[in-house]
C-alpha cells in the first residue's frame, strides 16, 4: 500500500510537470494525456495490462506518434482514411516490435484529431515514455514489480502466433472495422470525441475474451463518463473561473480519477487519459465532451463484448 501511494504520487508529479512545461513554453503539443495511463499501468497496477520490454515501452508510442504526425503532414487523405491508416500502421508496428503497449494506438490518433503537426509532440512522447520505462526498471530492480515480458525471447509464443495467423488477422480486421465504423459516425455527426484516442485503446482491451473488465461493462462506462465530466469541470473551474494554471487542473483531475478507481473498485488506465484530454478539446465542444465520450464508449464496449465472444486468446496477444 505504501509503494502504491508513492507511485501514485510520482505519477501525479510527472503529469503536472508535463502540463507546467507546456504552459510555460506555450506549446500544447507537448501534452500527451496517455502518459498518465502508461504511468498507472506500468507503475501503479500490480500487473500491467500491457506487455513489452523497457525498450518497447518507449519505442512503440514514440514511433506511433511520429506516424500520426507524418501522416497528417504529408498524406492527402480524408480524416477517416488518416485515422484508419494510422491505426493499421501502428498495429503492424506493434507486431514488428513484438510489443503490446496498446496506448501506442492513442499516440498515433491524437495528433490527427487535434491537428498537431509539430515535431515537439513525438519528441515529448519519447521523453515521457523513456521516464516511464526507467521508472518501471527501477521498480523491477527493487523487486516491487514482476519483470516485463521479453517477447524477443519467447520462442514458444512466437511459434503459437505463427500457427494462429488467420485468427489473429481476423481479430485485428474486426478491431479496425469497429474503429472505422465509429470514426465514420463521429465525423458524420460532428461528435468528434466519440473517437477520443483512449477509447480506442479501451476497445482493444475489452475485446479480449479473458479480460475481467468484460464482466463489469457498466462500471467501465460509468468510470469513463465520470472521468470525462471531472476533467471538463476541473478545466472550466481552474482555467476560466479561477484563472489558474494548467498544472493545477492536471493535479486535481488525475487525483479525482484515482479516487474514482477506488470508489468504483475498477482499474482502467484509459480513463485517466480521457479525463486529461479536455485541455486539447476545442472550446465549442468542451461541454459536450462527456456526451461524446459516453456515446463513443457505449459503442466500443458493446462491440467489444458482443463481437468478440469467441476470439482465441492467442489472437489477442495474451501472455
Amino acid at each position: 500500500m505504501i509503494l502504491k501511494n508513492w507511485t501514485q504520487l510520482i505519477s501525479i508529479i510527472l503529469v503536472t510537470i508535463m502540463f507546467a512545461i507546456a504552459e510555460a513554453v506555450g506549446e500544447m503539443e507537448i501534452i500527451f494525456p496517455e502518459i498518465a495511463a502508461l504511468a498507472f499501468g506500468f507503475w501503479i497496477m500490480e500487473k500491467s495490462p500491457w506487455q513489452g520490454t523497457k525498450l518497447t515501452i518507449c519505442a512503440s508510442p514514440t514511433l506511433a506518434a511520429l506516424t500520426g504526425v507524418i501522416l497528417l503532414r504529408y498524406a492527402p487523405f480524408s480524416p477517416l482514411l488518416l485515422i484508419g491508416s494510422a491505426f493499421l500502421l501502428v498495429i503492424l508496428q506493434l507486431k514488428l516490435l513484438r510489443s503490446a503497449v496498446l496506448p501506442s494506438l492513442s499516440a498515433s490518433i491524437l495528433p490527427i484529431i487535434t491537428h498537431t503537426t509539430s515535431w515537439l509532440y513525438p519528441l515529448s512522447v519519447a521523453i515521457l515514455t523513456a521516464i516511464i520505462a526507467l521508472g518501471r526498471l527501477s521498480l523491477e530492480a527493487l523487486d516491487h514489480k514482476e519483470t516485463s515480458a521479453n517477447f524477443f525471447h519467447q520462442s514458444d509464443r512466437a511459434t503459437a502466433n505463427e500457427m494462429n495467423f488467420l485468427p489473429e488477422l481476423l481479430y485485428w480486421s474486426k478491431i479496425l472495422a469497429g474503429v472505422l465504423l465509429v470514426t465514420a459516425l463521429a465525423l458524420q455527426s460532428r461528435y468528434l470525441f466519440m473517437i477520443a484516442p483512449p477509447l480506442m485503446v479501451g476497445f482493444v482491451e475489452i475485446s479480449r475474451p479473458n479480460r475481467p473488465l468484460r464482466r463489469t461493462p457498466g462500471k467501465i462506462l460509468l468510470l469513463l463518463f465520470l472521468a470525462a465530466a471531472a476533467g471538463v469541470l476541473w478545466f472550466y473551474l481552474v482555467t476560466t473561473i479561477l484563472h489558474g494554471s494548467l498544472w493545477i487542473f492536471s493535479f486535481l483531475t488525475i487525483t479525482s480519477v484515482f479516487l474514482l478507481y477506488e470508489a468504483l473498485q475498477v482499474s482502467f488506465p484509459p480513463a485517466v487519459a480521457i479525463a486529461l484530454l479536455p485541455v486539447l478539446v476545442p472550446p465549442a465542444n468542451l461541454w459536450h465532451y462527456p456526451l461524446h465520450v459516453l456515446l463513443g464508449s457505449t459503442l466500443f464496449i458493446l462491440m467489444g463484448i458482443f463481437c468478440f465472444r469467441d476470439t482465441p486468446a492467442a489472437a489477442c496477444n495474451e501472455s
